[in-house]
């Protein structure tokens, strides 16, 4: 985990973004696209190439003769067997944990959470809803503020709570909305800085986004990402107004889609090649 121990040295606390990668690097789950066509309930009809992930998940949807299903045949298909090796996974969490570092993970499953028994958390339980359960993490201690210390955030929802999965554009376009509420609306707006320690969505995985240093890998962060890369656009607005560095990296092994690279470059994030994934997961 060189490329990852390098980028946590420059700094007091970082946070781990996580994607799937560990995941296929493991090979214990599909691709996302493969995942959502095999949880169709009969031969999908329509071609994927050229379409987002959140694109097949509506078509997917809509052509199913029991729409309200799909997330769950989604959930089944993530089951965490016996058989799988989760070794990759144990000793990034472990290298977090050292770290007192917090992760957010795009992933719906329980591997990162069962690799090292931990258990669940609420920041505050006042409130909780299964739809978007911020204030939840996995974790070893109970925290005050979710930038305390290690936990596991779940970005996308947890197959936990099914109505949190996070699939379709219309999953993605209600947690923009719900974020934005938190960062845009009202007198506690994290924009307002008047009372930004106490801001509405200081008690979910938002205030790490906002506070902490990310360290993104895993992830291709592609033009699916659309929940993802506006919130790093925000991320930039925001640290703009105090004229602080975006102290963002992301770790990738193959050259990114332009897609990719533009927008990082754009939002001043540091790309940082490596050359195995060893780098990474070793």
């Amino acid at each position: 985990m060189r490329a990852l121990q390098e980028i946590v040295n420059r700094h007091n606390k970082v946070a781990f973004l996580i994607g799937n990668g560990p995941n296929l690097a493991a090979k214990i789950m599909p691709s996302w696209k493969d995942l959502l066509k095999s949880a169709s309930d009969r031969p999908i009809r329509f071609e994927v190439d050229g379409l987002s992930n959140t694109e097949v998940y509506d078509l997917v949807e809509i052509y199913s003769t029991e729409p309200k299903e799909v997330k769950n045949h989604v959930k089944s298909k993530l089951e965490l067997l016996p058989t799988y090796n989760i070794s990759i996974h144990r000793r990034l969490m472990e290298f977090a944990i050292a770290n007192d570092s917090p992760v957010l993970s795009t992933n719906f499953d329980e591997v990162f959470e069962k690799s090292i028994n931990a258990e669940l958390f609420h920041i505050e339980s006042k409130g909780f809803a299964r739809f978007y359960p911020w204030k939840t993490y996995y974790g070893l201690t109970q925290h005050i503020l979710p930038t305390d210390g290690f936990g596991i955030w779940k970005v996308h929802g947890d197959v936990r709570y099914t109505d949190s999965i996070r699939l379709g554009l219309t999953d993605y376009m209600g947690s923009s909305e719900r974020a934005r509420k938190l960062i845009h609306n009202g007198e506690d707006r994290l924009f307002n800085g008047k009372r930004q320690e106490l801001w509405s969505g200081h008690q979910t995985w938002l205030h790490i986004w906002f506070n902490l240093p990310i360290v993104i890998f895993g992830l291709t962060y592609g033009l699916d990402e659309v929940f993802l890369r506006w919130l790093l656009i925000e991320r930039k607005r925001y640290l703009n107004i105090y004229s602080s560095p975006m102290n963002v990296y992301y770790v990738y092994k193959d050259t990114p889609a332009p897609s990719v690279s533009n927008l990082m470059r754009n939002l001043d994030v540091e790309l940082v090649s490596i050359n195995d994934y060893s780098e990474l997961y070793g």
